[in-house]
């Protein structure tokens, strides 16, 4: 069973109870399910601003130009790898059958991991390009956040829900605790629980 506790939303910043590969509150949870993926984009050749998907790089224009050079190429040198042929995988370099002319991976495995770092690589580009990432951080600056220690209000300019060294080395502490107890160890997790709801009373009294 997962242990659930108490976490401050990354979106709204409001509390909520909920295990630690929770980030959101139900209520961003569902919203955030429910956004598109398709956004205003940059294209990488005219730098004109379109609407396409995480993995879209050139407007329509200069995708069908781009469509056009490649098939030029393609009719002047061949196919470079024949169906049929072996390749090596670009991510674990195991040897794999060439079944499509744009195969790279030699499974599903390694293909997620090649679209995930792919995607980590273009949002970062994308974010420093577009300025995405001052904007992230002036909202970050003004939005007021709880948190999951002490249950204090604080805004940060980072992504952080711990407002302070002192909290941030507790909610570790009692972590590494719920860790140890769910692999078998004998640890007194109340003990931990108590010091929190202690340390919040006095927080809520200052």
């Amino acid at each position: 069973m997962q242990y659930r506790t108490m976490r401050a939303c990354q979106v709204c910043g409001k509390p909520f109870h909920g295990g630690f590969d929770c980030h959101y509150c139900p209520e961003c949870a569902k919203a955030k399910k429910s956004d598109t993926v398709v956004k205003v984009r940059m294209c990488q050749d005219c730098n004109t601003e379109f609407f396409g998907g995480p993995r879209a790089r050139r407007c329509p224009d200069c995708a069908y130009k781009a469509q056009l050079e490649t098939n030029r190429r393609h009719r002047q040198t061949g196919t470079q790898r024949p169906l049929g042929s072996i390749d090596k995988c670009i991510i674990c370099g195991q040897e794999y059958t060439v079944t499509s002319g744009r195969q790279k991976y030699c499974s599903e495995t390694c293909q997620r991991k090649g679209v995930l770092a792919w995607q980590k690589e273009h949002k970062k580009g994308y974010a420093k390009q577009s300025g995405q990432d001052i904007k992230k951080m002036e909202r970050r600056k003004h939005a007021e956040k709880v948190c999951v220690y002490c249950l204090r209000t604080f805004s940060s300019t980072t992504a952080t829900n711990l407002c302070s060294d002192y909290c941030r080395t507790e909610h570790r502490k009692m972590l590494l605790a719920i860790a140890d107890a769910n692999r078998g160890g004998n640890r007194n997790l109340k003990k931990y629980e108590e010091q929190r709801e202690k340390y919040r009373e006095k927080c809520k009294n200052d």
